[in-house]
C-alpha cells in the first residue's frame, strides 16, 4: 500500500537497465500510483557506447584484418561505417564471447589469428575484464588485445545531475554496479545535488521497497544515499574487486551517448599493459560520426524523453530491425518498452 500522496508527479529515474525491465516484467510499473512517474537513465553500456568508438573498433578490424571478440549486444549496433554484424557479412571473423575469460580462450586456440576483445560494461563487468587480462599476461598470449571501453557510472550521474535540465526527484541506484563500488561512493554527488538515491535489487519486493524508500526521502525533502539492497552491497564495495580493477586500469575522459565526453568517466589499461592496448597496436584515425536520422536513443538514455516519443520507436526501429542501440541491447529501455507493452500503457 503506497502511503503518499501529491498533486504533482513524483520523477524517478532507475538508473539501471536491468531494472528498467525488471519494473516492467514483474508488472510494478503499472501498479505504482499516477503520480509516480518513472524515467529510465543511462545505465545500459552498450545504449551509452558512442557511435565513434564502435565505429573505431569496425575501421580496426577492417584496417588490420582483425578477429573481434565481443558481447552479443553489441553485434547489431549500427553506426554510418557499419556494424560488427556487417563485418560478419563482408566475410571478416566476428566471434561472440559471454565473459571476458572466453576471449583469453579462445585466442589461445586460434594462435594465427589476431584477436581484439571489446570490453564494455561499467564497474560490474571490468573485475572480469581485469582477470582477462591477467591471465592472457600469466599465459603469454601475444595474440589477443583489449579495446577497452568500460564506463564509470558515478562520474556520469554526476554530469547528468550538472546538466542543470534534468526533471528528477530522486534514483533508484543499481544493485550490480553497487555491488562493486559500493554505497558510499555516491554520498558526495547527491548530496551536492540535493538528490535523493536508494540503492536496490531486482526482485518486485526489493523494487518495491526501494520505491516506498524513496517516496520517503522524497516527500520529506531529504539528500540521502540509502542501502535496501545490504546483503549484496557493503558502504565501500567489494575490496577484491576494486584492487582488481585498480591494478589493471586507470580512469580516463570518454565519450557517452547522450552525455557527450565526461572527464575520468571511462577505463584505460594502465601504461605498463599499454603492449595489450588494441588502440595502440592498431591505430586509426579518429572517425566523424553522426546519430542516424530521427533517432532519440541519445535523450532516451538522458531520461528527457520516453521511447515512445521517439518518431522511429515501433515502427522503423524494432527489436528486429533496430536503428538505435536502445532498441538492440536486452538493458536498453526501448526493447524493454516494446518487449512489456510500454506503449499500451502510456
Amino acid at each position: 500500500m503506497w502511503s503518499f500522496s501529491s498533486d504533482s508527479p513524483v520523477r524517478i529515474m532507475e538508473v539501471c537497465g536491468t531494472h528498467t525491465h525488471e519494473l516492467f516484467r514483474t508488472g510494478l510499473r503499472f501498479s505504482l500510483p499516477p503520480w509516480v512517474k518513472l524515467i529510465s537513465g543511462p545505465g545500459c553500456p552498450v545504449c551509452v557506447t558512442d557511435d565513434r568508438d564502435l565505429a573505431k573498433v569496425i575501421m580496426m578490424a577492417r584496417e588490420y584484418e582483425l578477429t573481434v571478440l565481443t558481447f552479443g549486444d553489441m553485434l547489431k549496433v549500427n553506426t554510418e561505417f557499419g556494424s560488427l554484424a556487417s563485418l560478419r557479412s563482408e566475410g571478416r571473423k566476428v566471434e561472440i564471447v559471454y565473459s571476458p575469460v572466453d576471449a583469453v580462450t579462445y585466442a589461445k586456440q586460434h594462435p594465427d589469428e589476431r584477436c581484439m576483445f571489446v570490453s564494455v560494461g561499467f564497474e560490474t563487468t571490468m573485475p572480469s575484464a581485469a582477470v582477462a587480462v591477467k591471465e592472457a599476461i600469466e599465459l603469454n598470449i601475444g595474440n589477443l588485445f583489449f579495446f577497452v571501453n568500460h564506463k564509470l557510472l558515478p562520474p556520469a550521474l554526476d554530469a547528468l545531475l550538472s546538466t542543470g535540465d534534468m526533471d528528477i526527484d530522486g534514483l533508484i541506484l543499481p544493485g550490480h554496479v553497487s555491488a562493486i563500488i559500493g554505497r558510499r561512493v555516491y554520498e558526495p554527488i547527491l548530496l551536492r545535488h540535493g538528490m535523493p538515491g536508494v540503492i536496490t535489487g531486482f526482485t518486485k519486493d526489493h523494487m518495491r521497497t526501494g520505491i516506498n524508500l524513496l517516496l520517503n526521502l522524497v516527500v520529506h525533502h531529504e539528500a540521502k544515499v540509502l542501502n535496501a539492497y545490504p546483503e549484496v552491497v557493503q558502504e565501500d564495495g567489494n575490496p577484491q574487486a576494486k584492487e582488481l580493477i585498480e591494478k589493471y586500469f586507470e580512469p580516463t575522459g570518454a565519450h557517452w551517448r547522450g552525455l557527450g565526453f565526461i572527464p575520468n568517466s571511462g577505463a584505460k589499461l594502465r601504461p605498463e599493459y599499454n603492449h595489450l592496448d588494441a588502440e595502440v597496436a592498431f591505430p586509426v584515425s579518429e572517425p566523424m560520426v553522426h546519430p542516424p536520422h530521427g533517432c532519440r536513443c541519445g535523450d532516451v538514455v538522458l531520461g528527457t524523453v520516453d521511447p515512445v516519443d521517439c518518431p522511429l520507436f515501433g515502427t522503423v526501429c524494432t527489436p528486429q530491425n533496430a536503428v538505435g542501440p536502445c532498441m538492440v541491447s536486452s538493458e536498453g529501455a526501448c526493447a524493454a518498452w516494446y518487449k512489456y507493452g510500454g506503449l499500451r500503457h502510456v
